[in-house]
């Protein structure tokens, strides 16, 4: 299978799961952790705004959003297309668009109030970050898919290494311009890893019925 998930993946998950459960109990029932550690962040972000700060933060807001994030999935997907790779470009789709659903429905769930000062143009709730999860989602995918295929382990660290970067700067923007708390990217984050995992551990099963059932995908490579 071209999407597979090793032991330790599917345990990390389920840790981060029951992480994510915990952060959304403490905070629909108003605990002081980690309310007040996020109120400080909160407080501290703001005293360092400066205009070259928020240059820099929108650029990174903008880089992280959903829709980017959207859009770099349905690159990945086209060039999975073009390299008549049907079936992992079917999952990509899903698992990106899916990601933006499962978020929504836990800000529902939740319904947390935005950090007093956020922009006007930020609206919903604030747990989970979708900036963040949505960022995340797409460079969980790309771990999955992409990066194992670079020969180099130069190129492979590096390319790496600059997708943690624009999501570390994604998930600092939103504190920084009081969109979300510290623990709503950190939820962000965890939602994210649990669904890739989830999707990618789905995916023998699907793709599997999927070539005996569809003729579309009956010679593709799962």
């Amino acid at each position: 299978m071209i999407i597979n998930v090793e032991n330790k993946q599917g345990r990390r998950a389920v840790f981060a799961t029951l992480l994510l459960i915990i952060l959304a109990v403490l905070i629909g029932t108003n605990a002081s952790f980690p309310g007040q550690m996020d109120e400080s962040i909160r407080s501290f972000m703001a005293d360092i705004q400066t205009n070259y700060g928020d240059a820099i933060m929108s650029a990174a807001t903008f880089l992280g959003s959903p829709l980017m994030s959207l859009l770099y999935a349905i690159i990945l997907a086209i060039v999975l297309l073009l390299a008549n790779l049907r079936l992992p470009a079917l999952w990509v789709i899903l698992t990106a668009f899916g990601g933006v659903v499962v978020t929504q429905i836990v800000k529902v769930i939740v319904h947390r109030e935005r950090p007093i000062g956020h922009l006007l143009s930020d609206t919903g709730s604030s747990f989970p970050s979708q900036h963040v999860a949505a960022i995340w989602v797409t460079i969980f995918i790309m771990f999955l898919l992409v990066t194992p295929n670079i020969n180099s382990a130069v190129l492979r660290i590096v390319a790496k290494w600059l997708m943690i970067t624009l999501a570390l700067m994604t998930m600092l923007s939103r504190m920084y311009f009081s969109a979300h708390f510290f623990s709503d990217t950190i939820a962000g984050f965890l939602l994210a890893y649990a669904w890739v995992i989830l999707c990618a551990s789905l995916y023998p099963a699907i793709a599997t019925y999927l070539k005996n059932h569809f003729w579309i995908f009956k010679d593709q490579e799962a």
